[in-house]
């Protein structure tokens, strides 16, 4: 029975490892939750909180591409009839749009183009009193959301260091997910859109998921930026036809993507991991691909409003205690078992054998060695998984 149990939990790790996070698994502790529906949310100004304290809008902003695209925040909205955050994207003229912020000062010099702008939405998760970006090093990060697919949306759900953080001098981004008019052609950028790809160009069965990280930290600027494990899985459905899940494990040694619950991409080479605390952030974003130049001269070629609407974001992290042995001798001890990513963990019953009853699932997690030496049931119906992993 000894050995039959231990084959069990080995299998159950090797399916554990490529499967998306169960919520079941008492190892994870839930750290944010927040699908939107707690009404009377509201931005206390242009550089606020909602409510409960946990979102910052950005406003005096630019976006990706062209500083013609401008972040506001009156264009993230608390839908509490529905239950989401909406974040807005706009083509306007000056004229008729009414600005909450004073424009940055880049658009008022560019030439030519002082009434031609895209607005659209950013925002960050915030500590519990407001004062900064809540940091988060390694977890469990996941929004369940409806994308704009159009030429010039941008989307997208990722975790970002900032370059003049003291304690991580090189640039440090996990890219979730990203949308884009470009992505099925790489090598188009936002200053020169030249003709995309014809078979993949705005293909809303084509985003981007992987690493930036700054080896040299000289600059932060993209020239610097190394690219790794970043694919473009082009077999999914149409994530603009929809609510999609896009979920990110990331730990010391492994980055992991999901789709819809499904496992898209992978990456262990720790050397590009990110290992410092980094920054959850979900932005609509314009890019370059709005418009073109047209002998020189930019032109918008696409007009109208649209919206990335949110369902919820979750995020969970592991609870660690790395250092300790922990010995399972009895049903008491599994019982007031505290789930941490241990040291090590063995089961050394010699009368009391412990049971996972038939209707209980039991998640080891540890760092070195795990061993059953004495009686161990897992009744018929329970589940057992065992999972090896590097501390912090």
């Amino acid at each position: 029975m000894k050995k039959f149990i231990y084959l069990c939990g080995m299998m159950l790790l090797s399916l554990n490892m490529m499967a998306q996070i169960d919520l079941n698994d008492r190892n994870w502790d839930t750290v944010l939750f927040d699908d939107f529906t707690i009404p009377g949310r509201y931005w206390i100004d242009s550089s606020f909180i909602s409510s409960d304290s946990v979102w910052k809008a950005y406003s005096n902003d630019l976006t990706h591409g062209n500083n013609k695209m401008i972040y506001q925040y009156s264009h993230c909205h608390f839908n509490d009839t529905a239950g989401y955050m909406e974040l807005v994207a706009e083509y306007a003229r000056d004229s008729i749009l009414a600005h909450n912020y004073h424009l940055p000062y880049t658009i008022h010099t560019y030439p030519n183009d002082t009434n031609l702008y895209y607005f659209s939405g950013r925002i960050d998760h915030y500590d519990k009193y407001g004062l900064d970006s809540a940091k988060y090093k390694y977890g469990y990060f996941e929004i369940r959301c409806k994308l704009p697919v159009h030429q010039g949306a941008f989307p997208a759900f990722w975790l970002h260091s900032s370059s003049t953080n003291s304690l991580d001098p090189y640039y440090e981004e996990i890219d979730i997910f990203e949308y884009s008019w470009s992505l099925g052609y790489p090598n188009a950028t936002w200053l020169h859109p030249i003709n995309p790809h014809p078979t993949y160009a705005g293909d809303p069965h084509v985003i981007t998921c992987g690493i930036y990280h700054n080896l040299t930290g000289e600059s932060p600027n993209d020239e610097h930026h190394d690219s790794y494990g970043r694919v473009y899985p082009n077999n999914m459905p149409d994530v603009g036809a929809g609510f999609h899940v896009y979920g990110c494990e990331w730990m010391p040694d492994h980055v992991y993507w999901y789709f819809d619950g499904q496992l898209i991409n992978s990456y262990t080479d720790q050397d590009h991991i990110p290992q410092h605390p980094l920054i959850l952030k979900t932005n609509y974003a314009i890019d370059g691909f709005a418009g073109s130049k047209i002998n020189h001269v930019w032109q918008p070629e696409w007009f109208g409003t649209d919206i990335m609407t949110i369902d919820y974001i979750n995020v969970y992290q592991l609870k660690w205690d790395c250092s300790t042995d922990e010995v399972i001798a009895c049903q008491l001890d599994l019982d007031n078992f505290l789930y941490k990513v241990k040291k090590s963990i063995s089961i050394t019953s010699t009368v009391d054998e412990p049971i996972v009853s038939s209707t209980d699932k039991v998640t080891f997690r540890m760092t070195n060695s795990f061993d059953i030496t004495g009686p161990f049931e897992v009744q018929q119906g329970g589940e057992f998984t065992v999972v090896q992993q590097d501390c912090p």
